[in-house]
């Protein structure tokens, strides 16, 4: 009779056959289970810049990926980017690896010299590797950041319409329900905030290829924003960002300040204003997006 393999025991306690049962087991889960095509391109497009760096700044000879990315299904948002460089010069080693941290923002890189490496490193590393040859440029599918920044500015859109839609019925409110719809303009205010930072965000992982951490990440994804990188152009204005600014500001008092508490004649104030600034914001971005458009011809 089959017996299933009890996984919480030690692998030393494992007999033979049940070992390659576990294995059989774990190589067709990791096969089918779907893969982040947008993770993807990202690990992908960031192995490329650090062949580039290699190949440019350090004179190597070959560099090429090897392990969880090389096998694609094997690759999740918590795999290294494993890359093996041939003829860097052995003192530019540790130089080289802090060039390829700088550039892999969302991603670990591990770095392997092939020719300081052991023999059976090598061998796993040519049994894996995928070529980057020099000079290669990875080509971007752009179409799919374009439709998650449509989709959202459609949210975006919703909320606002709701928002005009309850600062109109307050006009006329009985007193009963003034405090109700307040309280629903506050939640709407705050969700254009959260759909256009969404927006941001997206940018920021897939073109950027960085997302800022820390207790001031929100509002340094608004000056990143503002900021050319050589992938990019600046995604909205200085001035727009300023005003963003403000409701970045009002977001963290929503959710931080009991709705009892809450200064209402502020959020109607900041309420009327979205209005432009989301006219505005929407400029800036069918640029961006036409630009976007323009790199994947």
């Amino acid at each position: 009779m089959h017996q299933s393999t009890n996984t919480h025991r030690p692998a030393k306690d494992l007999s033979p056959e049940e070992i390659k049962e576990y294995r059989k087991r774990l190589d067709k889960h990791l096969q089918s289970r779907k893969v982040d095509e947008a993770l993807l391109q990202r690990a992908w497009h960031t192995a490329h810049k650090i062949a580039a760096m290699l190949y440019e700044d350090f004179g190597a000879a070959q560099v090429a990926v090897f392990g969880a990315l090389a096998q694609q299904n094997w690759f999740s948002e918590w795999s290294d980017i494993d890359i093996a460089v041939w003829g860097l010069p052995k003192d530019q080693y540790f130089h080289a690896i802090w060039q390829a941290e700088e550039i892999s923002g969302l991603f670990k890189v591990n770095l392997v010299d092939f020719e300081s490496c052991g023999a059976s490193y090598q061998e796993r590393i040519n049994r894996q590797n995928n070529k980057i040859e020099k000079g290669i440029i990875y080509q971007i599918d752009r179409m799919q950041l374009i439709q998650n920044i449509c989709n959202e500015r459609l949210k975006i859109d919703n909320s606002f319409q709701s928002l005009e839609d309850a600062l109109e019925m307050l006009e006329t409110a009985a007193d009963l329900y003034r405090r109700e719809i307040e309280i629903t303009i506050g939640k709407y205010l705050a969700d254009c905030y959260m759909g256009i930072e969404y927006i941001f965000k997206q940018i920021a992982l897939d073109v950027d290829l960085r997302l800022p951490d820390g207790i001031r990440w929100n509002k340094e994804l608004l000056e990143q924003m503002t900021q050319p990188n050589d992938e990019r152009p600046p995604v909205i204005s200085k001035k727009t960002s300023e005003e963003l600014q403000e409701y970045l500001v009002y977001h963290h008092h929503y959710y931080d300040v009991p709705s009892n508490e809450q200064d209402f004649e502020k959020t109607k104030h900041k309420a009327k204003q979205i209005g432009d600034v989301f006219y505005n914001l929407n400029i800036e971005l069918d640029t961006f997006i036409e630009f976007l458009n323009k790199e994947n011809d």
